[in-house]
């Protein structure tokens, strides 16, 4: 059974620390794929960091809500209110986005901002959705609609063929929209990842390192056949600065264990091969 893993540090580009850590994961093979936010502030610190570097481009990290601890984010397409409030910005409550977003507007700024990654010389391979909006996750579907686009524009499509059991017991018809998503994929020719690996848990429920890592090399375990995905949000101490306690110090944990000699042993010895795409 042949099993492979794109290992990818998500949320490129919101802040300059981040930018720097994920930066020297990848240029140390120690995560295979990046995900970059185009309207988070540090966006432009972020391309630059790339390109200096010499490496492949990040995927596009869709973006249709603000984070909460920052200044709000901006569309980066002029006219599409049904993602925004009154002041022109993305809430912070991506279930609203979810809930709201009429599917022009979403097909508009999907292109906004692969034209923005296109502009600054990044040429992404895939498409995949930040705070989960697209997927459903909060009652509203948006994954056909985004392997729509992907399939126009020739991309890959972070939407795994399996779900993990919290993510599909969580929303009453989230499994039927998932399937029929994964079916139109198939028919469209955009590519998926087998399964999705994180640590699911909220950062106030992760309450050790030891806890982090038994919960990610248990789900590695289980890996199926074919190329999977895991998922991680590493970061420096700094984010502390203005990110909750718990989730700043999960996602410290996380960059520690993709710095972990045991981690990268136990993938050794599950005979799992690390990979730049699905």
């Amino acid at each position: 059974m042949e099993r492979r893993l794109v290992i990818t540090a998500d949320d490129l580009g919101v802040d300059e620390d981040t930018n720097a850590t994920i930066i020297d994961l990848l240029r140390d093979g120690l995560v295979s794929a990046t995900t970059l936010i185009p309207v988070a502030a540090a966006a432009q610190d972020a391309v630059r960091r790339v390109l200096e570097a010499g490496l492949p481009a990040p995927r596009l990290h869709l973006t249709l809500s603000s984070a909460r601890e920052m200044a709000p984010w901006r569309p980066l397409a002029p006219g599409v209110r049904s993602l925004t409030g009154p002041d022109g910005t993305f809430s912070v409550d991506a279930g609203l986005a979810e809930r709201r977003a009429s599917l022009a507007d979403l097909a508009t700024e999907l292109r906004a901002q692969l034209r923005w990654m296109h502009e600054a010389g990044l040429h992404p391979a895939g498409l995949d959705s930040h705070s989960g909006t697209l997927y459903g996750l909060r009652g509203r579907s948006l994954a056909a609609a985004a392997v729509d686009f992907c399939a126009d524009h020739q991309l890959d499509f972070r939407l795994p063929r399996t779900l993990a059991r919290p993510l599909g017991l969580a929303v009453r018809g989230l499994r039927r929209a998932h399937r029929n998503a994964v079916e139109r994929a198939d028919a469209l020719r955009v590519r998926l990842p087998e399964s999705l690996v994180s640590s699911w848990l909220p950062g106030r429920m992760v309450l050790s390192y030891g806890q982090l890592r038994a919960e990610v090399l248990h789900q590695l375990r289980r890996l199926p056949a074919g190329t999977s995905e895991l998922l991680l949000h590493p970061a420096p101490a700094s984010v502390a600065q203005w990110m909750p306690t718990a989730e700043a110090r999960k996602r410290r944990w996380e960059l520690r264990l993709l710095r972990d000699d045991a981690f990268h042993r136990a993938l050794r010895r599950a005979a799992i091969d690390v990979v730049p795409a699905w």
